[in-house]
């Protein structure tokens, strides 16, 4: 994690012109190991059973026809107190419908922001109103206490009650939350850690910038 995220820093600097401090570098290694780890976690006994085989794609996959996929992940910057989450929202085509990046003030855990994500990427869809919806995150944790009917006393619980509402506020509209590897997520992925603002920002696909269409384009040609 620490050589990755080195690496990561050398190539913003070479082919972005934007320099990592220390800390950032420390807290990137702190957050690839927390998802590696709950992606990769085998323990969760009381929760194995609420997993699906729909749940830990390895490659980002075209929804099915009339169908809208949005991924939605987080990310930490400690150094400038702030946290970040994204949300892409793609076609059955692969076409990019609508991405966004919204900056918070604070410090908070990597699984608390990715649980904030994952209830505004909901709030996203149903505020535009679309029909049928795949919610993908690459959080275990978030997708395991949404599934989970367990009460638990934690600072995620309240985040995760909203989302539990509007999943079951949904009258009109199917939609549903996967779990997905990190390797399915890199569109989102990159929204949530490129931007490194507390300015909100959306594109579309007239105004997108080159090296994120071309992430989009890989997705579509795993």
């Amino acid at each position: 994690m620490v050589l990755w995220s080195v690496w990561k820093s050398r190539n913003e600097l070479v082919w972005n012109q934007r320099g990592m401090s220390v800390i950032e570098v420390v807290e990137s290694v702190k957050s690839l190991l927390y998802q590696w780890q709950s992606a990769q976690d085998k323990t969760f006994d009381s929760f194995l059973g609420l997993m699906t085989r729909e749940d830990g794609a390895d490659h980002w996959r075209l929804p099915t026809e009339g169908t809208v996929k949005v991924n939605t992940d987080a990310a930490i910057f400690s150094s400038s107190d702030h946290f970040s989450f994204s949300m892409v929202a793609r076609s059955h085509s692969g076409e990019m419908i609508e991405a966004k990046y919204v900056g918070r003030k604070g410090v908070i855990q990597p699984e608390l922001a990715e649980a904030i994500g994952v209830k505004e990427a909901l709030s996203w869809v149903k505020k535009n109103k679309w029909t049928k919806v795949e919610v993908e995150t690459d959080c275990l944790v978030v997708v395991q206490a949404v599934r989970s009917n367990a009460i638990k006393l934690s600072y995620l619980s309240g985040i995760v009650e909203e989302c539990k509402q509007l999943l079951s506020s949904f009258r009109d509209q199917q939609v549903t939350l996967k779990f997905i590897k990190r390797s399915a997520n890199k569109v989102a992925h990159y929204v949530a850690r490129h931007t490194c603002s507390l300015a909100d920002r959306s594109w579309r696909m007239d105004n997108i910038h080159p090296d994120f269409l071309i992430i989009l384009y890989e997705d579509l040609k795993d």
